[in-house]
Formats: C-alpha cells, sequence, structure tokens
C-alpha cells in the first residue's frame, strides 16, 4: 500500500506540474478596418459586435488597423484614391485582415488580386456556371442575400465578399420647417420632375437674408453636387441605364441588350441566354442621359419670374425673355431683366466647411440628394433638429420610374488570409461573417431609437424589434416611402458595378456634373459632354480594348516605337558623348587613384537605389499588365497603342504645353525684370531682397493652401475684395469672379502662386550675375550717350543671356512635371481645364490603379523631354562661370 500510495502521489503531482506550466495557446489576432473596430466609439455597432466576439471567442483578438492615408480621399470620385493606401498596404503585405469593399469597385479588386475567394467556407461552383447556386451553398447565410448582390460579388465562380448589414438608401432630403412655410405638405412630396421644378420654384427666394450665410445669395429649392451617384438616378427615372450588357445568340448570332441589373436572359423568342458571357457598353448619351442631364441644366440655369398678380412661378422661354412680357391665362405680365429668376437650385462651391449641410442647415436651401442614413449624423452635426428632416424617393419624368438608390457596402478578406494556416482562417472568417450579421443591424436600429431617431428606421423593423410605441414617430411620407418601396411602386436603383468605374466616374464629374453647375455652365454644351465621356468609356476607359481592336494596331505601334527609341537612344548616345568630351585633354593632371571612387560610390549606389531602378522598374511596367499583387503578364505596346488612341492623353498634353507656355512667361521671365528693378534700387537694397526671397523659405503646401483661401469665389474672398474696393470707383465694373471653379481662369490661378514664391530665389541669381559686370562698363555707356533702353539691349541682357538659357530649359523640363499646386488647387478641375500630364499620371496611377497606363505615359513625356535635356546639357559646356561682388 506504501508503495501505491507513493505512486499517486508522484502521478498527481505530475499532473500539477504539467497544468501549473502549460501556456494557453495565443489567441489569433485578426486586425480589421476601422469601420468594424473602432474602440475609440465602443457605442458603435460594428464595435460592440466585434467586443461581443472577443468574448464568445476568447481565441480571437480584433485590433484596429491603421495606416497612412492619401490627400483626397473624401466622397466622390475621390474615394478610390483614399482607398489607395490600404491597396498599397495589402501589396507591402501589411494590411489588415478584412477591408470594407464596394460595388462599383469589387471587380476591379479582384483583377488586382488583392482580395481572397471565400469559397471554402461559402462553396464551389459545381456546375461550372459561374455562381454559387443554393444547392451547392455550404453557408446557410448566402441564401439569405439577394440573388444581384451574389453576381456582384462573385467573379468566375470565386466569392469575394459578403454585404454589410446595413442597406444604404439615397434619396432627396429636405427640411420640413421650409416646406411648410412655402406653403407645401411634406407628406405629399413630388412625384415627378416638373412637381419637384415647382416646389423649387415655391422654396427659391433670391431676395431673403439667410443669418449665417457665407454671402447672401438668398434661398434656393436645392443644391446640386457634381457626384456621379447623386445624378445617375435622374437617369435610371427617366427610364435610362447607363450601361447595358450584351449577349450574342449562338444559334442566330443576334445581339440582344439587357439592363445591367438584369438577371434573366430570355429572349422574344424565349431563348435563355443565361450561360452566354456579357459584353458591355456605356450608354451615358442615350435620349434618357441627355434628358436628365437637360434637368440638371433646367434646375440650374432656368429662368423664370413670379406672378406680380398670384405670386405662382412662370418658367420663360428665350422668346419670351426677349420679348420681354408673357401670355398667362389670357393675360400679358410684362417684366424686367432685373425680374428674372435664374435657376432654382445652387451649386456647393463657396463654402468653407461641410457645404451641403451648412446650406441646409443655415437655410439658404430646402433640399439635398443624399444618403437617408447620414441624417442620424448629420442632424447633431448641423444642430438640425431631426424632426425637420425627411426624404422623399427621386422623382421621375412623366411616365418615368421613381426610386432610390440601394447600395449595400461589402466585407472582404485580403489575399494575404491565404498565407495563414486553416485554423487562423477560420477565426478570420468568424470575424467577417460576425461584423456582418443581422445583429448589427439591430444594434444599429436600436441605437436610433435611444437617440430618439426612431424616425429613421424602418416601421417594420420597429415592429419587428418590439418597439411598436415608437412607430407614432414615423410621419407619414416616410411609411408611404418605405410601403411604395416594399410594393415596388418605387424602385430600388442598385448600383452598376461593371467596368472600371474610377475614372470613368471621375469623368461624369469633372466634365459634366461640374461644369452644369459652375458659375460658367449656363451655355454649357452637357449633350456634346455626355457623347464623349460615353465615346470614351467604350473606346477603352471602361472595358479595355479587345485583342482584335489592339491586334490592328500593333503593327503600326511597333514602327512608331522602333522609330521613337531609336531618337532616344540617340540623345541619350550624345548626352554621354557630350559629357565626356575632351576628357583627355581636361583630366591630364586630376589623381586616378581608387579613393575618389571609393567617396563617390555611397552616392552613386543611392542615385542607383532611388533614382534609376524606379526608372528601369517602370520602363518594365510600362509593358505589362502591372496589377499591384499577383502576376503581371507582359502585353507589349498595348499599353502604348491605348494611349495613342485615348484623346483626353493628348488633350493633357495639348494643356500641358499650354501650362509649360504660361509659366515660361511668368514665372521665368519675372525674376529677371525683378532683378533689373532691384539692381536699381538707390536705397534699402537688402530689404527688398529679403522681402522678396521670403517666399522661397517657406513650405509650398502653405503657398498653395493660403492662394486657395485668397481664391475663395465668395464676396469674402481677400481677390474678389479687391475687386469690391475697386468697383468705387465710377468708370470700373468687375464681376465677383469664381476664380478656381472657372476653367477660363484655373489654369492661370495655378500658375501665379508659383510666380510669387520662386522668383526671389531666381532674381537673386540673375542679380548676382548682374554684379559681375564692372561699373564702369556702365558709366563707359553713359558717355557714349546710351539710354536705358540701350544699355538693357547691349549690357544687361547679354551678361544674363547664359543664365536665362539654363533656366529655361530648366523650368521648361520641370514645368513639365510639375503638377503641385494643380494637385492643391483644382486636381485637374474644374471640368478637366487644369488636367496637365503630371496630374493625370498621378490619376491613373492612385485612383484608376493603372500603374501600367500611368508609366506609359511617364515614358512617353521623358522621350518628349530628354532631347530638351541634351540640349542644355550641350549649352552648359560653353558657359564660363566666374565670381561677382556683392554689396
Amino acid at each position: 500500500m506504501r508503495v501505491l500510495r507513493v505512486i499517486l502521489f508522484s502521478l498527481t503531482a505530475s499532473c500539477c506540474h504539467f497544468t501549473a506550466f502549460s501556456v494557453e495557446p495565443e489567441p489569433v489576432e485578426v486586425s480589421v478596418y476601422a469601420r468594424f473596430y473602432y474602440p475609440q466609439d465602443p457605442v458603435r455597432p460594428t464595435t460592440r459586435r466585434s467586443i461581443e466576439i472577443m468574448r464568445e471567442d476568447p481565441g480571437i483578438r480584433i485590433v484596429q488597423w491603421s495606416g497612412l492615408s492619401l490627400p483626397f480621399g473624401g466622397s466622390g470620385y475621390r474615394r478610390s484614391a483614399g482607398r489607395s493606401s490600404i491597396l498599397m498596404s495589402i501589396a507591402g503585405k501589411s494590411a489588415p485582415d478584412i477591408i470594407e469593399t464596394f460595388v462599383g469597385g469589387i471587380r476591379n479588386d479582384v483583377r488586382q488580386g488583392l482580395l481572397h475567394p471565400l469559397n471554402e467556407w461559402i462553396g464551389e461552383d459545381l456546375d461550372g456556371n459561374g455562381l454559387i447556386d443554393d444547392n451547392e451553398s455550404e453557408w446557410e447565410g448566402w441564401k439569405a442575400i439577394d440573388p444581384l448582390i451574389r453576381r456582384v460579388v462573385t467573379v468566375d465562380g470565386k466569392v469575394y465578399g459578403i454585404p454589410q448589414a446595413y442597406t444604404h438608401y439615397a434619396a432627396v432630403i429636405f427640411r420640413t420647417d421650409l416646406i411648410r412655410a412655402a406653403g407645401l405638405d411634406p407628406n405629399e412630396p413630388p412625384k415627378t420632375w416638373d412637381e419637384l421644378i415647382y416646389w423649387c420654384q415655391r422654396l427659391s427666394d433670391p431676395a431673403r437674408r439667410v443669418p449665417g450665410a457665407v454671402v447672401n445669395r438668398g434661398q434656393r429649392g436645392i443644391v446640386l453636387l457634381p457626384y456621379t451617384w447623386t445624378w445617375l438616378p435622374w437617369l435610371r427615372a427617366a427610364g435610362g441605364n447607363e450601361l447595358m450588357q450584351i449577349r450574342t445568340s449562338p444559334t442566330t448570332g443576334v445581339d440582344y441588350e439587357f439592363p445591367p441589373d438584369q438577371m434573366a436572359f430570355l429572349t422574344p423568342d424565349g431563348e435563355d441566354l443565361s450561360g452566354v458571357h456579357s459584353t458591355w457598353r456605356a450608354n451615358f448619351a442615350s435620349p434618357e442621359g441627355i434628358a436628365a442631364a437637360r434637368f440638371f441644366h433646367r434646375l440650374r440655369w432656368m429662368k423664370w419670374i413670379k406672378d406680380p398678380e398670384t405670386g405662382e412661378p412662370i418658367e420663360l422661354s428665350s422668346e419670351d425673355i426677349d420679348e420681354g412680357q408673357i401670355n398667362v391665362d389670357g393675360r400679358t405680365v410684362a417684366f424686367e431683366d432685373d425680374d428674372l429668376i435664374h435657376g432654382v437650385a445652387r451649386a456647393e462651391t463657396g463654402q468653407r466647411y461641410n457645404g451641403k449641410w451648412e446650406l441646409l442647415g443655415r437655410g439658404e436651401v430646402a433640399m439635398l440628394t443624399w444618403s437617408v442614413g447620414d441624417l442620424t449624423v448629420t442632424s447633431a452635426e448641423t444642430g438640425i433638429d431631426p424632426d425637420l428632416l425627411s426624404w422623399f424617393p427621386f422623382p421621375a419624368p412623366e411616365g418615368g420610374q421613381r426610386g432610390v438608390v440601394v447600395n449595400i457596402n461589402l466585407a472582404s478578406m485580403v489575399e494575404a488570409v491565404g498565407d495563414r494556416t486553416k485554423h487562423e482562417r477560420d477565426k478570420v472568417w468568424k470575424v467577417i461573417t460576425g461584423v456582418t450579421d443581422d445583429r448589427v443591424l439591430d444594434a444599429e436600429f436600436e441605437r436610433r431609437v435611444r437617440a430618439g431617431l426612431a424616425r429613421f428606421v424602418k416601421p417594420m423593423d420597429l415592429q419587428r424589434l418590439g418597439f411598436d410605441e415608437y412607430l407614432r414617430d414615423v410621419p407619414r411620407g416616410i411609411r408611404l416611402n418605405y410601403q411604395e418601396l416594399e410594393s415596388a411602386e418605387v424602385a430600388g436603383f442598385f448600383p452598376t458595378y461593371a467596368g472600371s468605374w474610377a475614372g470613368t466616374g471621375m469623368a461624369l464629374n469633372s466634365q459634366l456634373l461640374s461644369l452644369i453647375i459652375s458659375e460658367t455652365g449656363e451655355n454649357f454644351d452637357y449633350e456634346a459632354a455626355l457623347q464623349k465621356i460615353e465615346f470614351e468609356a467604350n473606346a477603352g476607359k471602361m472595358f479595355g480594348r479587345s485583342d482584335e481592336d489592339l491586334a490592328r494596331y500593333r503593327p503600326y505601334a511597333l514602327v512608331v516605337f522602333l522609330f521613337m527609341a531609336g531618337l532616344v537612344v540617340l540623345f541619350v548616345v550624345l548626352i554621354v558623348r557630350s559629357m565626356f568630351a575632351d576628357r583627355a585633354a581636361t583630366t591630364q593632371s586630376v589623381y586616378r587613384g581608387w579613393l575618389p571612387w571609393a567617396m563617390i560610390l555611397p552616392a552613386v549606389f543611392l542615385i542607383g537605389l532611388w533614382g534609376y531602378y524606379p526608372l528601369f522598374r517602370g520602363l518594365v511596367m510600362a509593358f505589362q499588365d502591372y496589377r499591384i499583387v499577383g502576376e503581371s503578364p507582359f502585353v507589349g505596346l498595348d499599353n502604348f497603342i491605348n494611349l495613342a488612341l485615348d484623346g483626353t492623353f493628348w488633350a493633357s498634353m495639348a494643356r500641358t504645353v499650354y501650362f509649360v507656355v504660361l509659366n515660361v512667361l511668368l514665372a521665368f521671365l519675372s525674376p529677371i525684370l525683378l532683378a533689373v528693378l532691384l539692381s536699381e534700387v538707390p536705397q534699402g537694397k537688402m530689404f527688398f531682397r529679403m522681402l522678396f526671397f521670403l517666399p522661397q523659405v517657406t513650405s509650398g503646401l502653405v503657398i498653395a493652401l493660403l492662394w486657395k483661401l485668397m481664391y475663395d469665389p465668395t464676396p469674402q474672398g481677400f481677390f474678389n475684395q479687391m475687386i469690391a474696393i475697386l468697383n468705387r470707383f465710377p468708370l470700373v465694373e468687375i464681376p465677383v469672379q469664381s476664380w478656381l471653379q472657372d476653367p477660363r481662369l484655373a489654369m492661370i490661378c495655378c500658375v501665379i502662386p508659383t510666380v510669387w514664391a520662386s522668383m526671389g530665389m531666381a532674381s537673386l541669381i540673375y542679380l548676382a550675375a548682374l554684379k559681375s559686370v564692372p561699373e564702369e562698363v556702365y558709366e563707359a555707356a553713359d558717355v557714349d550717350g546710351a539710354g536705358m533702353f540701350g544699355k538693357l539691349r547691349r549690357i544687361t541682357l547679354p551678361t544674363l543671356l547664359p543664365l536665362i538659357v539654363i533656366n529655361f530649359v530648366g523650368t521648361f523640363v520641370a514645368t513639365f512635371q510639375n503638377m503641385g499646386n494643380i494637385f492643391l488647387l483644382t486636381f485637374g478641375g474644374p471640368g478637366e481645364s487644369t488636367m496637365v500630364v503630371g496630374m493625370r499620371i498621378w490619376i491613373e496611377a492612385y485612383n484608376n490603379l493603372r500603374f501600367s497606363i500611368a508609366t506609359s505615359m511617364a515614358w512617353v513625356l521623358g522621350a518628349v523631354l530628354i532631347g530638351f535635356t541634351y540640349f542644355q546639357i550641350r549649352f552648359l559646356r560653353r558657359v564660363e562661370f566666374k565670381r561677382a561682388e556683392w554689396d
């Protein structure tokens, strides 16, 4: 027994020892995008859900990912620029495991190899139809997803995202108090375009003084925004589609067109084309698209008056305006030019902060088009009582279909998740399904109800969650909106998901919408702009050119490429020869040991690493279909063919030449004149030199933003205040300018800050050259009777000529590559009036993620400039520098 007790004691001690020293497995760390887990806001539904997941499964530790952000990462067409940082982090293997993706961009992300497929949890495409059918699904949640969403997130049978819990609706948002004040019923919103025009007319009062307004422009009915997703609903409401998918019958060879969100593909003859691959084409310039653009223009620029007897609005034709009168119900209503009211809408421009909501909050407008979900946040930010906010679907023309934009953001796994173990991948899957499940949606609704915002929750969700007592808080108009959505009286317009939307969406924003609503948009040809955008989209910008189309141009491209490459090689050889010309004669007494090479080696290494390696890497990328992650196949000269056929690129080249000419005329000639003036200043020379030099030591970013403030298009802007002062003189009448928003002024406005900031340094260099001329020369010229212009022509300019030529070539080359001020001031707008090649290269690379096209553009530009570099080096060989005395 004693031996038995010893054995039992030993076993017990061993077990205790093992238990004491055993280590719990480390929890799997799952990094997520901030939208899914934001510890600073524990009330946020996704944050609460993430905390619940970690409590339910201690083997998971969710962490928030944060990375660098790029400029212009805001809403609208710049959103993809804001995603560039996270996409670059994916390429660098430092991205979160779970990111947010969007319907319009997920297929481009897949093409770039950025996302990891979810099929190991959802199921495989067993029948090869490119979709995961219900009978193939291993995850029950897949069957509850809308079939159209399932098609969007599935590419070639691979699923790359699942929808987030909350559905976003975009519609017309309005203030009920302003509607009632105009004698309108907020529960009977307009259903047609003409009814909306009437509402806007009743809500427009140019003479009304709005307290707190940045500039008094009275009250307008609606604010128009230059964002594609706020304009496409008008096109859809008119019965059109921005894209059409074409399927060719394999039996008859006939092409059939279907809307982008079509799910069944039956021909009129009953043939099923579901198994046929779709080709796509842009359809912006359709009659419906032109009608939507015309309506946009009408809101902004229509001419009308108020009936002096009834106060009712009267819209005027150009003939009525010419005659100065109109017949209304058998009576003649005469009017003067001062009685005319221009438009019922205004643009967001001229606002310093969150423009659209400021305008709504101050009562400068009564309506805007935006996401209904943002009302829960905006009412708190703007101080608007949420009881004063409501919404209604986008109206339609007579016979059209009213609707709202239904947008569902997606959650996806990045491609690096595929490198993790099966156990870790399962934990990531548990997190992504957790932060997108219905509990997040229910928590969001509960949060709104607790915050007194039950009016912005669907009545059916209030009932489902047991908040029946809050149903009375939902206005009758909003209840009717949801009822009509359920009964399909109001359509849900799903965002387009096919094609590369980044570049085309930006074109619609900048080349159409922003120009319609700009101060110079009254005579804008929107129909021609739509046709141009549609042509460019179908010519390769959205869907790429077919291989058959490219094959026709490849022989010609090869000839042009060989010719241009020969020229470049010739110039490079000439540059190298000029650098080593007469080397034997000039280096006879130079030390030839190893020490100079050893000292220069670090500099050579750094220049090669940061200068020449990216240069040659970019050369390779220009011949590839470059993708951020994965293989980048070589495509030969296809990128250059696409550039040659891209009219916008050549327009940017021409615009760049104009930009260079302006810089040469202003930024290059101004320092010469300033140097001559500084040399003739009788007193205070050091003070004036310092005064003009100070901008040189200021950050270029600060200077650009300073000038942007001075270019404020409102009367409170610095330059417009100067105009107001000049207008006090009786003979001067200068209108207030919109500066950076005016396509005619934007380019010169981008050049002037560079002139102001850089001419101080350049003038000092020229001034130093002037000091190399002995005073006796000028005195001799005076004795000979030479005047000021004679001395300038025969002494000053010949003295400065070497520096002038050097600076000219340097300025010429540098300006071709420069786009800093344009980036900060206009981002290439308005329209494309400041879209130089450097700006387009940035947008193609970081906004559209078309790095191969961007590097091709850079090499075309470099090939043009290499000749100027050769002439600069040739001229420098003949320049003699000598020391000048300084006073």
